[in-house]
Protein backbone atom coordinates (compact mmCIF):
# COMPACT_ATOMS: atom_id res chain seq x y z
CA UNK A 1 0.00 0.00 0.00
CA UNK A 2 1.22 3.55 -0.77
CA UNK A 3 2.33 5.61 1.92
CA UNK A 4 0.33 8.73 0.93
CA UNK A 5 -2.66 7.06 -0.67
CA UNK A 6 -5.09 4.23 -0.40
CA UNK A 7 -6.02 1.55 -2.89
CA UNK A 8 -9.89 0.62 -2.55
CA UNK A 9 -8.63 -3.09 -3.03
CA UNK A 10 -6.88 -3.10 0.17
CA UNK A 11 -10.13 -2.63 2.05
CA UNK A 12 -11.82 -5.46 0.43
CA UNK A 13 -9.08 -7.56 1.24
CA UNK A 14 -9.76 -6.68 4.91
CA UNK A 15 -12.14 -8.87 7.15
CA UNK A 16 -15.96 -6.74 7.25
CA UNK A 17 -16.35 -6.05 10.88
CA UNK A 18 -19.36 -4.80 12.59
CA UNK A 19 -19.73 -0.94 13.48
CA UNK A 20 -19.09 -0.28 16.86
CA UNK A 21 -21.31 3.15 17.11
CA UNK A 22 -24.46 2.09 18.26
CA UNK A 23 -26.73 4.23 20.38
CA UNK A 24 -27.67 2.67 23.73
CA UNK A 25 -31.21 3.86 24.27
CA UNK A 26 -34.00 4.77 21.82
CA UNK A 27 -34.87 8.91 22.58
CA UNK A 28 -38.86 9.71 22.76
CA UNK A 29 -39.77 12.52 21.00
CA UNK A 30 -42.19 13.71 23.28
CA UNK A 31 -40.17 13.16 26.48
CA UNK A 32 -36.54 13.16 26.88
CA UNK A 33 -34.72 12.08 30.26
CA UNK A 34 -32.92 14.64 30.94
CA UNK A 35 -33.96 17.11 28.74
CA UNK A 36 -32.27 20.45 27.96
CA UNK A 37 -35.33 22.54 28.36
CA UNK A 38 -36.35 24.31 31.47
CA UNK A 39 -39.87 22.53 31.16
CA UNK A 40 -39.14 18.64 29.50
CA UNK A 41 -43.13 18.70 28.82
CA UNK A 42 -42.48 21.97 26.45
CA UNK A 43 -40.13 20.98 24.00
CA UNK A 44 -40.00 24.73 22.95
CA UNK A 45 -36.04 26.18 22.08
CA UNK A 46 -35.20 29.46 24.32
CA UNK A 47 -35.02 31.34 21.98
CA UNK A 48 -38.40 30.71 20.13
CA UNK A 49 -39.73 31.98 24.26
CA UNK A 50 -39.91 35.73 24.93
CA UNK A 51 -36.76 36.46 26.40
CA UNK A 52 -35.84 39.09 29.51
CA UNK A 53 -32.87 40.50 27.94
CA UNK A 54 -31.07 41.33 24.45
CA UNK A 55 -27.73 39.47 24.82
CA UNK A 56 -28.48 36.86 22.17
CA UNK A 57 -30.58 37.82 18.88
CA UNK A 58 -33.84 35.84 18.46
CA UNK A 59 -34.06 33.23 16.39
CA UNK A 60 -36.96 33.29 13.89
CA UNK A 61 -39.51 30.32 14.00
CA UNK A 62 -38.91 26.93 12.50
CA UNK A 63 -40.35 26.45 9.06
CA UNK A 64 -42.99 23.84 8.91
CA UNK A 65 -43.76 21.70 5.39
CA UNK A 66 -46.72 23.29 4.89
CA UNK A 67 -46.03 26.58 5.51
CA UNK A 68 -42.27 27.57 4.73
CA UNK A 69 -40.46 30.80 6.18
CA UNK A 70 -40.30 33.67 4.37
CA UNK A 71 -39.46 37.26 5.44
CA UNK A 72 -41.35 40.18 3.63
CA UNK A 73 -39.89 42.21 1.14
CA UNK A 74 -41.70 45.27 1.86
CA UNK A 75 -38.91 46.93 3.30
CA UNK A 76 -36.89 48.99 1.42
CA UNK A 77 -33.98 48.18 3.55
CA UNK A 78 -33.96 44.37 2.30
CA UNK A 79 -34.43 45.09 -1.27
CA UNK A 80 -31.28 47.79 -0.84
CA UNK A 81 -29.49 45.50 0.54
CA UNK A 82 -30.48 42.28 -2.36
CA UNK A 83 -29.64 44.74 -4.99
CA UNK A 84 -26.55 45.21 -3.59
CA UNK A 85 -25.97 41.45 -3.01
CA UNK A 86 -27.06 40.42 -6.48
CA UNK A 87 -24.59 43.65 -8.10
CA UNK A 88 -21.84 42.24 -6.16
CA UNK A 89 -21.86 38.64 -6.90
CA UNK A 90 -22.08 40.03 -10.67
CA UNK A 91 -19.85 42.79 -10.53
CA UNK A 92 -17.02 42.19 -7.62
CA UNK A 93 -14.67 44.36 -9.74
CA UNK A 94 -16.65 47.27 -9.38
CA UNK A 95 -17.19 47.90 -5.72
CA UNK A 96 -14.69 50.36 -4.66
CA UNK A 97 -14.10 50.70 -1.00
CA UNK A 98 -16.36 53.60 -0.36
CA UNK A 99 -19.29 51.92 -1.40
CA UNK A 100 -18.42 48.31 0.08
CA UNK A 101 -17.50 50.10 3.69
CA UNK A 102 -21.26 51.66 3.41
CA UNK A 103 -22.97 47.96 2.40
CA UNK A 104 -20.89 46.79 5.58
CA UNK A 105 -21.85 49.49 7.90
CA UNK A 106 -25.26 48.93 6.69
CA UNK A 107 -25.61 45.00 7.44
CA UNK A 108 -23.94 45.96 10.70
CA UNK A 109 -27.06 48.08 11.66
CA UNK A 110 -29.72 46.02 10.15
CA UNK A 111 -30.60 42.68 11.95
CA UNK A 112 -27.98 40.34 10.58
CA UNK A 113 -30.38 37.10 9.95
CA UNK A 114 -32.84 39.20 7.46
CA UNK A 115 -29.97 38.46 4.66
CA UNK A 116 -30.19 34.79 5.19
CA UNK A 117 -31.26 32.69 1.90
CA UNK A 118 -33.44 30.49 4.18
CA UNK A 119 -35.44 33.66 5.47
CA UNK A 120 -35.96 35.42 2.25
CA UNK A 121 -36.53 32.44 -0.20
CA UNK A 122 -36.79 34.70 -3.08
CA UNK A 123 -32.98 34.76 -3.58
CA UNK A 124 -32.83 31.44 -4.83
CA UNK A 125 -32.26 32.26 -8.53
CA UNK A 126 -29.00 33.86 -7.93
CA UNK A 127 -27.52 30.63 -7.62
CA UNK A 128 -29.96 29.15 -10.38
CA UNK A 129 -29.11 31.99 -12.60
CA UNK A 130 -25.34 31.06 -11.99
CA UNK A 131 -25.57 27.06 -11.13
CA UNK A 132 -22.81 26.65 -14.24
CA UNK A 133 -20.61 29.11 -12.78
CA UNK A 134 -18.72 28.90 -9.49
CA UNK A 135 -18.05 31.72 -7.17
CA UNK A 136 -14.78 31.53 -5.47
CA UNK A 137 -15.34 32.58 -1.62
CA UNK A 138 -13.48 36.29 -0.93
CA UNK A 139 -14.43 38.06 1.96
CA UNK A 140 -14.31 42.13 2.25
CA UNK A 141 -13.27 43.11 4.87
CA UNK A 142 -12.77 46.73 5.77
CA UNK A 143 -10.16 48.38 7.92
CA UNK A 144 -8.61 45.00 9.11
CA UNK A 145 -5.72 46.47 10.45
CA UNK A 146 -7.79 48.67 13.91
CA UNK A 147 -9.86 45.81 14.03
CA UNK A 148 -9.76 43.29 16.45
CA UNK A 149 -8.82 39.58 15.74
CA UNK A 150 -12.61 38.60 17.32
CA UNK A 151 -13.96 41.10 15.04
CA UNK A 152 -12.09 39.71 11.97
CA UNK A 153 -13.12 36.61 12.18
CA UNK A 154 -16.96 37.34 12.81
CA UNK A 155 -16.89 39.30 10.09
CA UNK A 156 -15.22 36.35 7.75
CA UNK A 157 -17.31 33.45 8.83
CA UNK A 158 -20.17 35.54 8.82
CA UNK A 159 -19.18 36.09 5.24
CA UNK A 160 -18.55 32.80 3.97
CA UNK A 161 -21.85 32.01 5.67
CA UNK A 162 -23.78 33.95 3.06
CA UNK A 163 -21.32 34.30 0.28
CA UNK A 164 -21.88 29.87 0.46
CA UNK A 165 -25.45 30.45 -0.44
CA UNK A 166 -24.38 32.11 -4.19
CA UNK A 167 -21.10 30.19 -5.21
CA UNK A 168 -22.73 27.20 -6.76
CA UNK A 169 -21.97 23.37 -6.50
CA UNK A 170 -19.17 22.75 -4.01
CA UNK A 171 -18.22 20.49 -6.30
CA UNK A 172 -16.73 22.66 -8.56
CA UNK A 173 -15.00 24.47 -5.26
CA UNK A 174 -11.02 24.18 -6.41
CA UNK A 175 -10.22 23.08 -2.84
CA UNK A 176 -13.14 20.73 -3.03
CA UNK A 177 -10.98 17.44 -2.29
CA UNK A 178 -8.98 18.89 -0.16
CA UNK A 179 -12.19 19.42 2.18
CA UNK A 180 -13.34 16.06 2.17
CA UNK A 181 -9.77 14.58 3.03
CA UNK A 182 -10.29 16.93 5.96
CA UNK A 183 -14.03 15.76 6.76
CA UNK A 184 -12.63 12.19 6.04
CA UNK A 185 -9.97 13.01 9.41
CA UNK A 186 -12.92 14.43 11.32
CA UNK A 187 -14.56 11.12 11.28
CA UNK A 188 -11.98 9.28 11.83
CA UNK A 189 -11.14 11.02 14.98
CA UNK A 190 -14.68 11.22 16.39
CA UNK A 191 -15.47 7.77 15.50
CA UNK A 192 -12.09 6.51 17.30
CA UNK A 193 -12.29 8.62 20.34
CA UNK A 194 -15.57 9.56 20.81
CA UNK A 195 -17.11 7.61 23.53
CA UNK A 196 -19.52 7.28 25.67
CA UNK A 197 -20.11 6.04 29.51
CA UNK A 198 -22.97 4.75 30.17
CA UNK A 199 -21.99 4.45 33.71
CA UNK A 200 -21.78 7.78 33.71
CA UNK A 201 -24.98 8.64 32.42
CA UNK A 202 -27.90 7.95 30.03
CA UNK A 203 -27.47 10.51 27.20
CA UNK A 204 -23.95 10.25 24.80
CA UNK A 205 -23.78 14.33 24.64
CA UNK A 206 -20.93 16.57 22.68
CA UNK A 207 -20.38 19.97 23.23
CA UNK A 208 -19.06 21.84 19.92
CA UNK A 209 -17.04 24.64 20.72
CA UNK A 210 -16.22 27.35 17.08
CA UNK A 211 -19.46 24.65 15.37
CA UNK A 212 -19.07 26.99 12.70
CA UNK A 213 -22.33 26.51 10.66
CA UNK A 214 -23.01 23.03 11.60
CA UNK A 215 -20.72 21.19 9.29
CA UNK A 216 -19.47 18.28 11.82
CA UNK A 217 -23.62 17.56 12.14
CA UNK A 218 -23.44 14.27 10.09
CA UNK A 219 -20.35 13.27 12.23
CA UNK A 220 -22.06 13.05 15.80
CA UNK A 221 -25.02 11.61 13.91
CA UNK A 222 -22.50 9.01 12.83
CA UNK A 223 -20.64 8.15 16.03
CA UNK A 224 -24.76 8.29 17.45
CA UNK A 225 -24.53 10.73 19.75
CA UNK A 226 -27.83 11.61 21.77
CA UNK A 227 -27.45 15.17 23.02
CA UNK A 228 -25.71 18.03 20.41
CA UNK A 229 -24.92 21.51 22.12
CA UNK A 230 -22.98 23.73 19.37
CA UNK A 231 -21.52 27.26 20.09
CA UNK A 232 -19.79 29.69 18.00
CA UNK A 233 -18.98 33.45 17.84
CA UNK A 234 -20.29 34.11 14.39
CA UNK A 235 -23.94 34.44 14.77
CA UNK A 236 -24.62 33.90 11.14
CA UNK A 237 -22.69 30.78 11.16
CA UNK A 238 -24.88 30.02 13.70
CA UNK A 239 -28.07 30.65 12.54
CA UNK A 240 -26.73 28.49 10.01
CA UNK A 241 -26.55 25.52 11.90
CA UNK A 242 -29.73 25.44 13.60
CA UNK A 243 -31.26 25.83 9.95
CA UNK A 244 -29.22 22.98 9.07
CA UNK A 245 -30.39 20.66 12.12
CA UNK A 246 -33.85 21.59 12.10
CA UNK A 247 -34.22 20.69 8.40
CA UNK A 248 -32.28 17.18 8.86
CA UNK A 249 -33.49 16.63 12.27
CA UNK A 250 -35.66 13.00 12.34
CA UNK A 251 -39.32 13.99 13.92
CA UNK A 252 -40.46 10.40 13.23
CA UNK A 253 -38.01 7.30 13.99
CA UNK A 254 -37.38 5.25 10.83
CA UNK A 255 -37.74 1.07 11.70
CA UNK A 256 -34.05 0.74 10.44
CA UNK A 257 -31.98 3.95 11.82
CA UNK A 258 -28.96 2.97 9.81
CA UNK A 259 -31.08 3.90 6.43
CA UNK A 260 -32.36 6.98 7.60
CA UNK A 261 -30.78 10.55 6.50
CA UNK A 262 -31.62 12.41 9.64
CA UNK A 263 -30.24 13.59 12.90
CA UNK A 264 -31.80 11.37 15.88
CA UNK A 265 -30.36 13.38 18.61
CA UNK A 266 -31.48 16.43 20.32
CA UNK A 267 -29.52 19.94 19.26
CA UNK A 268 -29.01 23.46 20.68
CA UNK A 269 -27.80 26.23 19.97
CA UNK A 270 -25.70 29.36 20.80
CA UNK A 271 -23.86 32.21 19.89
CA UNK A 272 -20.75 33.72 22.01
CA UNK A 273 -16.79 33.80 22.52
CA UNK A 274 -15.66 30.42 24.17
CA UNK A 275 -12.47 31.89 24.37
CA UNK A 276 -13.02 35.29 26.49
CA UNK A 277 -16.89 33.90 28.21
CA UNK A 278 -17.52 30.82 30.43
CA UNK A 279 -20.46 27.88 28.74
CA UNK A 280 -22.97 28.39 31.33
CA UNK A 281 -22.90 32.39 30.83
CA UNK A 282 -23.49 31.59 27.14
CA UNK A 283 -25.59 28.43 27.57
CA UNK A 284 -27.79 29.32 30.37
CA UNK A 285 -29.89 32.62 29.27
CA UNK A 286 -31.15 30.65 26.04
CA UNK A 287 -31.82 27.30 28.05
CA UNK A 288 -32.46 27.68 31.59
CA UNK A 289 -31.13 24.76 33.54
CA UNK A 290 -28.67 23.20 30.73
CA UNK A 291 -26.10 22.80 32.94
CA UNK A 292 -27.56 20.91 35.52
CA UNK A 293 -29.29 18.37 32.99
CA UNK A 294 -27.16 17.98 29.89
CA UNK A 295 -23.22 18.44 31.51
CA UNK A 296 -20.95 17.27 31.96
CA UNK A 297 -20.53 15.99 28.47
CA UNK A 298 -18.90 12.89 26.83
CA UNK A 299 -17.15 15.07 24.24
CA UNK A 300 -15.91 18.15 23.44
CA UNK A 301 -14.68 18.63 19.78
CA UNK A 302 -13.22 21.68 18.43
CA UNK A 303 -11.89 21.22 15.15
CA UNK A 304 -9.71 24.05 13.22
CA UNK A 305 -10.06 27.09 16.02
CA UNK A 306 -8.38 26.17 18.86
CA UNK A 307 -5.66 28.59 17.19
CA UNK A 308 -7.40 32.03 17.47
CA UNK A 309 -6.74 31.32 21.48
CA UNK A 310 -3.18 31.70 21.28
CA UNK A 311 -3.30 35.28 21.04
CA UNK A 312 -2.86 35.17 24.64
CA UNK A 313 -2.66 33.07 27.54
CA UNK A 314 -5.94 34.03 28.88
CA UNK A 315 -8.01 33.31 26.35
CA UNK A 316 -6.36 29.61 26.09
CA UNK A 317 -6.74 29.21 30.15
CA UNK A 318 -10.24 30.26 29.27
CA UNK A 319 -11.03 27.85 26.50
CA UNK A 320 -9.28 24.99 28.66
CA UNK A 321 -11.14 25.86 31.53
CA UNK A 322 -14.37 25.86 29.35
CA UNK A 323 -13.27 22.21 28.45
CA UNK A 324 -12.27 20.74 31.62
CA UNK A 325 -15.02 21.58 33.08
CA UNK A 326 -17.74 20.59 30.60
CA UNK A 327 -16.09 16.94 30.83
CA UNK A 328 -16.99 14.08 32.59
CA UNK A 329 -13.77 12.23 33.90
CA UNK A 330 -12.66 10.15 31.24
CA UNK A 331 -14.42 12.33 28.51
CA UNK A 332 -11.94 13.29 25.26
CA UNK A 333 -11.65 16.81 24.09
CA UNK A 334 -10.81 15.79 20.20
CA UNK A 335 -9.46 18.63 17.88
CA UNK A 336 -7.66 19.69 15.26
CA UNK A 337 -4.66 22.30 14.60
CA UNK A 338 -2.13 23.75 13.04
CA UNK A 339 0.86 21.94 13.43
CA UNK A 340 3.76 23.85 14.76
CA UNK A 341 6.41 21.42 14.01
CA UNK A 342 5.26 21.67 10.34
CA UNK A 343 5.63 25.34 10.82
CA UNK A 344 8.83 25.20 12.67
CA UNK A 345 10.41 22.48 9.44
CA UNK A 346 9.51 25.38 6.94
CA UNK A 347 11.46 27.51 8.88
CA UNK A 348 14.59 25.72 9.58
CA UNK A 349 14.60 24.16 5.75
CA UNK A 350 14.29 27.68 4.75
CA UNK A 351 11.63 27.12 2.57
CA UNK A 352 9.62 31.09 3.43
CA UNK A 353 10.04 33.91 0.79
CA UNK A 354 9.58 37.23 0.90
CA UNK A 355 6.50 38.58 -0.75
CA UNK A 356 6.07 42.17 -2.31
CA UNK A 357 5.33 43.89 1.66
CA UNK A 358 8.31 42.11 2.72
CA UNK A 359 7.30 40.00 4.74
CA UNK A 360 8.23 36.24 5.37
CA UNK A 361 5.30 33.34 4.00
CA UNK A 362 5.43 29.85 3.01
CA UNK A 363 2.79 27.64 1.04
CA UNK A 364 1.57 27.21 -2.64
CA UNK A 365 -1.06 27.93 -4.96
CA UNK A 366 -3.95 26.83 -2.41
CA UNK A 367 -2.62 27.98 0.55
CA UNK A 368 -0.22 30.32 2.59
CA UNK A 369 1.19 31.58 5.67
CA UNK A 370 2.63 35.03 6.00
CA UNK A 371 4.18 36.10 9.56
CA UNK A 372 3.52 39.30 10.74
CA UNK A 373 6.86 39.70 11.87
CA UNK A 374 10.01 37.93 11.06
CA UNK A 375 9.97 34.55 13.01
CA UNK A 376 12.46 32.74 14.94
CA UNK A 377 15.61 30.86 12.79
CA UNK A 378 15.10 27.90 14.83
CA UNK A 379 11.19 28.02 14.61
CA UNK A 380 10.79 28.01 18.22
CA UNK A 381 8.09 30.82 18.90
CA UNK A 382 9.55 32.50 22.66
CA UNK A 383 6.98 33.63 24.35
CA UNK A 384 4.54 31.06 23.39
CA UNK A 385 1.60 33.35 22.50
CA UNK A 386 0.98 36.43 20.28
CA UNK A 387 2.93 34.52 17.38
CA UNK A 388 0.59 36.24 14.23
CA UNK A 389 0.13 34.84 11.17
CA UNK A 390 -1.91 35.23 8.31
CA UNK A 391 -3.86 32.22 6.68
CA UNK A 392 -4.96 31.94 3.33
CA UNK A 393 -6.61 28.87 2.01
CA UNK A 394 -8.05 29.32 -1.70
CA UNK A 395 -12.19 29.28 -1.19
CA UNK A 396 -12.16 28.82 2.27
CA UNK A 397 -9.51 31.26 4.26
CA UNK A 398 -8.94 34.86 3.05
CA UNK A 399 -5.57 35.87 4.94
CA UNK A 400 -7.43 36.04 8.37
CA UNK A 401 -4.95 36.45 11.33
CA UNK A 402 -4.50 33.04 13.56
CA UNK A 403 -1.59 32.12 15.72
CA UNK A 404 0.62 29.44 15.93
CA UNK A 405 -0.01 26.92 18.49
CA UNK A 406 3.49 25.46 20.11
CA UNK A 407 2.08 21.54 20.91
CA UNK A 408 4.13 21.53 24.11
CA UNK A 409 2.62 24.51 25.44
CA UNK A 410 -0.92 23.07 24.65
CA UNK A 411 0.20 20.35 26.04
CA UNK A 412 1.54 21.58 29.40
CA UNK A 413 -1.45 23.58 29.94
CA UNK A 414 -3.88 20.61 29.34
CA UNK A 415 -2.21 18.71 32.16
CA UNK A 416 -3.01 21.80 34.51
CA UNK A 417 -6.76 21.37 33.92
CA UNK A 418 -6.72 17.47 34.05
CA UNK A 419 -6.64 16.84 30.75
CA UNK A 420 -3.90 14.11 29.64
CA UNK A 421 -2.40 13.36 25.92
CA UNK A 422 -3.80 10.42 24.38
CA UNK A 423 -3.03 10.70 20.59
CA UNK A 424 -1.73 13.28 18.10
CA UNK A 425 -0.87 12.72 14.65
CA UNK A 426 -0.83 14.62 11.38
CA UNK A 427 -3.37 14.26 9.30
CA UNK A 428 -1.26 12.11 6.40
CA UNK A 429 -0.72 9.82 8.96
CA UNK A 430 -3.91 9.68 10.59
CA UNK A 431 -5.47 9.45 6.96
CA UNK A 432 -2.42 6.26 5.96
CA UNK A 433 -3.30 4.20 9.13
CA UNK A 434 -6.96 4.47 9.42
CA UNK A 435 -8.66 4.86 6.37
CA UNK A 436 -8.81 0.97 5.61
CA UNK A 437 -11.01 0.81 8.55
CA UNK A 438 -13.58 3.61 7.62
CA UNK A 439 -13.58 3.47 3.90
CA UNK A 440 -16.83 1.00 3.81
CA UNK A 441 -18.72 3.11 6.34
CA UNK A 442 -18.04 6.92 5.05
CA UNK A 443 -20.19 8.27 2.87
CA UNK A 444 -19.44 7.48 -1.42
CA UNK A 445 -19.55 10.92 -2.02
CA UNK A 446 -17.06 11.86 0.73
CA UNK A 447 -15.06 9.01 -0.85
CA UNK A 448 -14.80 9.89 -4.27
CA UNK A 449 -14.17 13.13 -3.58
CA UNK A 450 -10.90 11.81 -2.18
CA UNK A 451 -9.94 10.43 -5.83
CA UNK A 452 -6.38 10.92 -7.13
CA UNK A 453 -5.69 11.92 -10.68
CA UNK A 454 -3.94 8.32 -10.41
CA UNK A 455 -7.22 6.56 -9.20
CA UNK A 456 -6.25 6.17 -5.75
CA UNK A 457 -7.68 7.74 -2.67
CA UNK A 458 -5.52 9.94 -0.54
CA UNK A 459 -3.83 13.95 -1.12
CA UNK A 460 -1.71 14.70 -3.63
CA UNK A 461 0.42 17.79 -5.04
CA UNK A 462 -1.02 20.83 -3.62
CA UNK A 463 -3.44 19.48 -1.68
CA UNK A 464 -0.92 16.71 0.12
CA UNK A 465 1.32 19.84 1.45
CA UNK A 466 -1.99 21.86 2.54
CA UNK A 467 -3.15 19.12 4.36
CA UNK A 468 0.12 18.07 6.36
CA UNK A 469 -0.40 21.62 7.62
CA UNK A 470 -2.67 20.14 10.47
CA UNK A 471 -2.65 18.00 12.98
CA UNK A 472 -5.68 15.63 15.17
CA UNK A 473 -5.22 15.74 19.28
CA UNK A 474 -7.34 14.16 21.74
CA UNK A 475 -6.57 14.79 25.34
CA UNK A 476 -8.55 12.68 28.10
CA UNK A 477 -9.66 14.15 31.40
CA UNK A 478 -8.62 12.28 34.62
CA UNK A 479 -10.26 9.63 36.01
CA UNK A 480 -8.73 9.72 39.29
CA UNK A 481 -10.16 12.14 42.09
CA UNK A 482 -8.04 15.00 42.69
CA UNK A 483 -7.50 16.49 46.15
CA UNK A 484 -6.77 19.97 45.28
CA UNK A 485 -9.78 22.02 46.30
CA UNK A 486 -11.28 23.74 43.18
CA UNK A 487 -14.02 26.25 43.14
CA UNK A 488 -17.08 24.63 41.21
CA UNK A 489 -17.27 26.29 37.66
CA UNK A 490 -20.92 25.46 36.94
CA UNK A 491 -22.34 27.54 40.10
CA UNK A 492 -22.00 31.80 40.29
CA UNK A 493 -18.34 31.29 41.72
CA UNK A 494 -17.26 30.25 37.78
CA UNK A 495 -14.52 32.10 36.12
CA UNK A 496 -12.01 32.00 39.01
CA UNK A 497 -9.25 30.43 37.43
CA UNK A 498 -7.02 27.52 39.03
CA UNK A 499 -3.67 27.89 40.68
CA UNK A 500 -1.98 24.94 40.71
CA UNK A 501 1.78 23.79 41.52
CA UNK A 502 4.17 21.81 39.54
CA UNK A 503 4.13 19.22 42.42
CA UNK A 504 0.09 18.57 42.13
CA UNK A 505 0.53 17.37 38.71
CA UNK A 506 1.00 13.56 38.57
CA UNK A 507 3.56 12.15 37.46
CA UNK A 508 2.37 9.07 36.13
CA UNK A 509 1.02 10.23 32.85
CA UNK A 510 -0.03 8.33 30.21
CA UNK A 511 1.77 10.14 27.13
CA UNK A 512 0.95 8.09 24.49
Amino acid sequence: MSTDTYEPGAAKRLKKEESGFSRKREISTTSVPGSIYANPKDNTPAWLRPKENNKYDKYGERPSASKPATTSTSDPRLNRLKRAREESNDHDARDDHHEQQQHEEEEERISPYIHLQVANPSVNHLQQQHENKYHTFQSRISNREHRDINSIVRAHYNQRTQQAKHQGSRTNSPIYKLRNFNNAIKYILLGNWGKHDPEQSDLFSLLDLCCGKGGDLNKCEFIKIDQYIGVDIADLSVKEAYERYSKQKARFKSANRSSSNRYNFEGCFATGDCFTQFVPDILEPNFPGIIDRAFPVDVVSTQFSLHYSFESEEKVRTLLTNVTRSLRKGGRFIGTIPSSDFIKQQITDKKLVRDENGKMKFGNGLYSVTFDKDPPEDGIFRPAFGNKYNYWLKDAVDNVPEYVVPFDTLRSLCEEYDLVLKYKKGFIDIFNQEIPKYFSKLNKNLIEGMKRSDGKYGAEGEEKEAVGFYVGFVFEKYLQQKKIPQKIFFKKTMGVSINRKKEDVPSNLNNN
